[in-house]
């Protein structure tokens, strides 16, 4: 936060392999008490190596006059970038492995760094291993004149940190168990702590400057109160994101991330314990918090982009400042036809459940959710459904359960495996007779298992298929199974295996260009006819009929795939037998484009912030959806292609950049700016939303380039002109 409060800074990095440099920091300056944006982005580039996941690789923190931010990049090649916040232009960059601005003494807004230094006093760039340089050098910055001075040098470093008032700098010494407390304006060292034997992991201040915590190893902590020199030594488990701490007169408060939600503890001179554990605050992971000076207000920000603040006298009634996700479902999968859509939540019992909605109605379908206790899932839950959508299957602990959507109590569970063989991938389907198919890879040897089940009272397995892999492969292979259950393919090597209904068994079949087969993103149509890839070789998205192993038309090539969908056999003569939609996105766009499979013509184009996408029911329709808590956009095909086919007589805007929020149009013009908590619910002509409330933009009185003046309010610029304020003129 800034030193008054009222605004914060918020950083975050964003990655696109087709760009040079690949990832970019996006930071922005925006309002305490509404979270709207008043300045930014504030953007810098890095290589792949410099790139930073995690918050906590991030810091930021403004200058004393509130006019500067310093942007702290902490990877592998450290630096803070200086932006001025009013125009936002880059002053300087600075390298370096700490910083700091200093908000008192005489060297007040100037800014403190550290470097680390080899033997021969040579500055480093870059660390590469695990073991830190442990001699560090200090130094002064002036960003008037980038001129600066040399402080002090210290040996035996293991951790530094500035504290947020440039007052002090804490050094964990390594070969001494001591933390000492440099200050800054003359620099001595003037106070000195010891600690127990082991490795110091971490040093945080308070917002105040006024306290100090130490993380060792393990889960062992103590707080260090500079007014009195008292230490406080505790256990406690926070090993991703560190705590934040403020001072108190009786006792001091952290404020723990878990996950969702944030644990308040007190530390004292005679307890250290939990006081109060929030709500879930978020419905994706925390990554970064920020306290009020005074606890009052908690700043959040989480792993899906949303930033909310957060009232800790009324919690409660506190609402966030940027948008809250909460309420949102996780998308996990829609049914054949498209009517359903399986969402799945974790409640406080600590159980998955999932819930079944209709997509038109958003109500709940069946009389109550299904809970899945345990269940074996990577990233998120796959609901495959039965033909005549009334059944799901499921595996956890090892068995197979067939659960009835309407009545979850009829169930069916066995055991498929061979004993002692654990899986470690698993995919299922069933056939248009309702027969389940299974395939698995193994997890203790380099093998696979491809099975086929009767699902009567008692299952019995009518086809069994062992599928050996390459144990030297070094890409992990991957298993693609149509959602009819009668083609299998397998990476690496590639093994492609067909449903002989004469036989009742799987054969092996060849495809055209098999060594594209291995791809990145993957799609089947809904019928099981089909089956689309990019393959890590090059950027071309090819399609195969999965009946006759043949390519279905030329490759099309498209940068920056991330996500592909498959139609059903279409009906309507306006468009074409079969559509591909390849979502594609590099900094600036996400978009989804729609073609023909066999021919490559283009239908349509339109703005799509989701990779995730599927045709529902004749295949008219594309569902758009995020499996984290993202609305659902429904896009009307029909619409989209006749909007297409008249793009040289009407504009088509696109949301060029969510981060950036303007939406452009054709030639890049803005056109008008939106709001960030209004971006991700922004609905476009052509498209409709489920499970959330859309926004929609009024256009009908919108002016464009220099008819702007029109939308100017005549009465009041007549009052200003009268008042006698040069305002109105300049405003004509």
């Amino acid at each position: 936060m800034s030193p008054d409060e009222k605004t914060f800074v918020s950083t975050s990095s964003s990655i696109s392999s087709l760009q040079s440099p690949p990832y970019i920091t996006t930071s922005y300056v925006c309002d305490s008490e509404t979270g709207h944006c008043i300045s930014g982005p504030f953007e810098s580039e890095g290589s792949m190596d410099d790139c930073s996941w995690m918050a906590r690789d991030f810091e930021a923190c403004f200058s004393p006059d509130g006019k500067h931010i310093l942007v702290i990049s902490r990877r592998t090649s450290y630096h803070a970038v200086v932006w001025e916040i009013e125009r936002k232009e880059k002053v300087s960059q600075i390298e370096g492995f700490d910083f700091v601005f200093i908000h008192c003494g005489r060297n007040k807004g100037r800014i403190a760094l550290v470097h680390r230094i080899d033997e021969d006093g040579s500055l480093i760039q870059r660390i590469t291993s695990k073991d830190h340089p442990t001699r560090i050098l200090v130094k002064l910055w002036d960003i008037g004149n980038d001129i600066s001075d040399r402080l002090f040098e210290v040996t035996g470093v293991a951790v530094t940190r500035f504290s947020p008032n440039g007052q002090y700098l804490a050094v964990g010494r390594r070969s001494e168990n001591v933390v000492e407390l440099w200050n800054l304006e003359d620099s001595e060292s003037t106070h000195r702590f010891p600690y127990p034997s082991g490795y110091i992991r971490s040093l945080h201040f308070s917002p105040t400057s006024d306290c100090l915590m130490a993380a060792f190893e393990e889960s062992q902590k103590c707080l260090w109160r500079l007014d009195t020199q008292k230490i406080t030594f505790f256990d406690l488990d926070a090993k991703n994101i560190p705590p934040a701490i403020i001072h108190l007169p009786n006792a001091d408060r952290l404020f723990v991330p878990r996950v969702n939600t944030v644990e308040i503890w007190e530390v004292s001179m005679t307890s250290s314990d939990t006081i109060f554990k929030t709500e879930p605050l978020t419905a994706s992971w925390i990554r970064s918090i920020c306290p009020s000076r005074d606890g009052h207000r908690l700043l959040v920000g989480s792993s899906d982009g949303t930033v909310m603040m957060r009232d800790m006298e009324d919690f409660v009634s506190s609402q966030p400042v940027v948008q809250d996700v909460t309420d949102r479902p996780k998308i996990i999968g829609f049914s054949p036809s498209g009517k359903m859509v399986a969402t799945e939540s974790r409640r406080p019992d600590n159980v998955w459940h999932v819930e079944f909605r209709d997509t038109a109605t958003w109500e709940l379908v069946g009389p109550r959710d299904v809970e899945l206790r345990d269940v074996e899932h990577k990233g998120h839950i796959e609901i495959p459904f039965s033909a005549d959508e009334k059944r799901i299957v499921v595996m956890k602990n090892g068995r197979v359960t067939i659960c009835d959507i309407m009545h979850p109590e009829n169930r069916l569970s066995f055991d498929p495996w061979p004993k002692g063989r654990h899986v470690y991938e698993w995919k299922a389907a069933f056939q248009t007779c309702n027969d389940l198919v299974m395939c698995a890879r193994l997890r203790d040897e380099i093998s696979g298992l491809l099975q086929v089940w009767k699902l009567k009272d008692h299952s019995e397995c009518t086809s069994s298929l062992d599928i050996n892999i390459d144990k030297h492969s070094d890409i992990s292979p991957s298993i693609f199974l149509a959602p009819d259950g009668l083609t299998v393919i397998i990476t690496h090597p590639i093994l492609c295996y067909s449903w002989n209904h004469e036989t009742a068994q799987f054969d092996r079949i060849l495809f055209t260009d098999e060594a594209h087969l291995g791809g990145v993103y993957q799609a089947y149509s809904p019928d099981g006819k089909l089956f689309a890839c990019r393959p890590r070789k090059d950027w071309d998205v090819r399609v195969w009929d999965t009946r006759t192993g043949q390519l279905c038309g030329k490759p099309i090539t498209m940068p920056g795939v991330d996500g592909i969908a498959l139609s059903p056999a279409l009906n309507d003569p306006t468009l074409s037998d079969r559509l591909i939609a390849i979502h594609h996105s590099t900094i600036h766009h996400s978009k989804v484009t729609l073609f023909d499979v066999y021919t490559g013509h283009l239908y349509a184009q339109c703005w799509n912030p989701a990779s995730d996408m599927a045709f529902i029911g004749d295949g008219t329709k594309l569902a758009s959806y995020r499996s984290y808590y993202h609305p659902i956009r429904i896009y009307d095909i029909v619409g989209l292609a006749s909007k297409h086919q008249n793009a040289s007589h009407a504009y088509e805007p696109v949301l060029q950049d969510m981060k950036d929020g303007w939406v452009v149009g054709q030639n890049d013009e803005l056109l008008f700016w939106v709001p960030l908590e209004h971006r991700q619910d922004l609905c476009l002509p052509h498209a409709e939303m489920i499970g959330v409330r859309p926004i929609k933009v009024d256009l009908s009185r919108f002016r464009y380039g220099s008819k702007w003046t029109e939308c100017i309010d005549q009465g009041w610029l007549k009052e200003l002109e009268e008042s006698g304020k040069g305002m109105g003129r300049l405003l004509k």
